[in-house]
């Protein structure tokens, strides 16, 4: 087989709690999603023969690792917070709980964005480049971030 490029993508799926403060509706409130998130990695399908990952851009269950690690493991069953958010400092006060401040506004687009550039390098260091991250915040809403051409 050739060194055709090849899109591949894993899925996984977190619960998480955010608010997104200064929202004109209900979204204001602290709530919660089943988040689906989708990664796409982008490379040549490997052509090495007898190598565990031949004919693939790189073994699936390497990439659910990957996922695992870096957004299950920090993100599953926390609230996600805006380090600005006017709740901030009472949210700080409790202990023993799983809460992510974050620079940013925790919509669906800026956690995708997040996510994105935090893996990046990971994905990189491997020789194949991040397509894309796509987050269901609902079964009807999604964000889609695609980031820059290597």
């Amino acid at each position: 087989m050739s060194s055709d490029t090849c899109l591949i993508t894993r899925r996984i799926e977190i619960d998480m709690g955010h608010r997104v403060p200064n929202h004109k509706s209900k979204c204001r409130n602290l709530h919660g999603h089943r988040y689906g998130i989708e990664v796409g990695v982008k490379g040549p399908v490997q052509s090495a023969s007898n190598s565990s990952d031949e004919g693939m851009v790189m073994d699936f269950g390497d990439l659910k690792d990957i996922l695992r690690r870096e957004i299950d493991a920090k993100y599953d069953h926390g609230f996600m917070m805006y380090e600005g958010d006017p709740l901030a400092d009472t949210f700080k006060q409790l202990t023993g709980q799983k809460i992510i401040y974050v620079p940013f506004i925790p919509t669906a687009e800026n956690f995708a964005r997040f996510l994105y550039e935090s893996l990046d390098a990971e994905i990189a260091a491997l020789g194949l480049s991040l397509a894309f991250v796509k987050i269901w915040e609902t079964p009807n809403s999604v964000a889609y971030y695609e980031g820059g051409t290597r």
